[in-house]
C-alpha cells in the first residue's frame, strides 16, 4: 500500500532561538545534514536572507535547510519510496545549482541538476519511484548582492512530497 505525503515541517517543534537538526528519524525518513528554524529566528537574525523571502502565507512557520551536501533515506532496508517533487531556492546565492541524486541498494538510479533562485521557491518535479535515498549536492552561484552573506551553498527546502510504500 502507498501513501502520497507532502512534507511542510510545519509538525516539527516549535524552536524560536535557534537552528537544529531535523530529528534524525523524522516521517519515517532518515534526515542526515538537515536543519530547520523557525520563521522568527530567521526575520531577526538573518533578515536580508533568502531564508526570509522563502516564508509563504499561510505557509508553515518552519523551513528546512542545508549547508553543502545532505541527504535522505529509509528508515527500514525494505523500504522503498517515490521522490515526487520538492521546492527549493537559496539562502544567500543567485544561480545556485542543486543536484539531486536517487539511489536503489546503494546504486545511483537518477540524477537531475536544477538552477535555484535566491528566496523563491521553485518546484522541481522529479517522480523517481522506487528509491531508497536521495543526496543533495549544492554548488556554484555568487552572492545575491544586499545580502549580507558570501557565497554559501545552502539550500532550502520548503516542502518535499513523496509516495511512500510498503
Amino acid at each position: 500500500m502507498s501513501q502520497e505525503v507532502t512534507i511542510k515541517f510545519d509538525d516539527l517543534p516549535k524552536v524560536v532561538g535557534d537552528w537544529i537538526n531535523i530529528p534524525s528519524t523524522y516521517r519515517e525518513l532518515k534526515w542526515s545534514g538537515i536543519f530547520y528554524a523557525h520563521e522568527s529566528f530567521l526575520k531577526t537574525n538573518c533578515p536580508n536572507s533568502g531564508y526570509v523571502t522563502s516564508f509563504t502565507p499561510g505557509g508553515s512557520p518552519h523551513i528546512a535547510y542545508f549547508v553543502e551536501e545532505a541527504s535522505i533515506d529509509v528508515e527500514h532496508s525494505e523500504k522503498m519510496f517515490t521522490l515526487i517533487s520538492l521546492t527549493a531556492c537559496a539562502a544567500w546565492n543567485d544561480n545556485l545549482e542543486l543536484t539531486i541524486i536517487g539511489h536503489r541498494n546503494s546504486i545511483q538510479t537518477n540524477t537531475h541538476t536544477t538552477t535555484l533562485l535566491f528566496g523563491k521557491p521553485g518546484l522541481i518535479l522529479l517522480n523517481w519511484k522506487d528509491i531508497d535515498k536521495v543526496t543533495f549536492k549544492p554548488s556554484g552561484g555568487t552572492a545575491h548582492p544586499g545580502s549580507g552573506g558570501s557565497a554559501w551553498l545552502i539550500v532550502i527546502i520548503t516542502q518535499l512530497t513523496i509516495n511512500s510504500s510498503d
